[in-house]
């Protein structure tokens, strides 16, 4: 009698489906991810994205894009070739197996260059994968900016003011060392 309702429990609980992620799974790397890379997407396929590097053939980072939903990765800099795997949010059965036998695979060619460009500009691309017939393809930067901190260099003022009392024109105060903040912002 038991084994006959273990049976029924295991037919009739549902299979169990491996549960999709989203963004980074594993990275590779020992660089500093610090590169943007954009991808957008149509709803109804997920990708599961693999960046190789071309100067050492080694796989440097892997990601799952959800279809339709905002998707922004930050790599290392270097020339990679991007590849995908493409299929059902269903059918998603883990790294491994990917979609299962359902998986499209996809590689942009020519790589994808990431890396400081001009002044405080990290370099990086966006990609339209939302027509897979039409990919396009365009640069994406994080542009960097020191910007003064003006309280590190505020100074007493020297005329008198009601309630303070003057300075000894003689004291030399001690310059203050200005702080600064990094400031980034998507510019392209």
């Amino acid at each position: 009698m038991i084994r006959l309702v273990l049976i029924f429990l295991l037919l009739a609980a549902p299979l169990r489906a491996e549960t999709r992620p989203q963004g980074l799974l594993w990275s590779a790397s020992e660089l500093p991810r610090t590169m943007p890379l954009q991808i957008k997407t149509a709803p109804g396929r997920d990708f599961y994205l693999v960046l190789r590097d071309v100067a050492t053939g080694t796989d440097v980072i892997g990601a799952y894009a959800r279809g339709g939903e905002f998707f922004r990765l930050l790599v290392p800099p270097g020339q990679f070739e991007l590849q995908f795997a493409i299929g059902e949010p269903k059918d998603w059965q883990g790294p491994g197996e990917l979609f299962g036998e359902t998986t499209q695979r996809l590689r942009l060619d020519p790589p994808l260059a990431f890396g400081v460009t001009g002044y405080a500009r990290k370099g990086g691309h966006l990609l339209d994968l939302r027509n897979l017939d039409q990919i396009a393809e365009r640069s994406l930067g994080i542009c960097q900016r020191l910007a003064l901190d003006p309280e590190s260099v505020s100074v007493e003022p020297d005329a008198p003011m009601p309630g303070v009392s003057p300075r000894d024109p003689y004291e030399i105060p001690e310059a203050k060392v200005p702080k600064y903040r990094k400031v980034s912002r998507i510019c392209d």
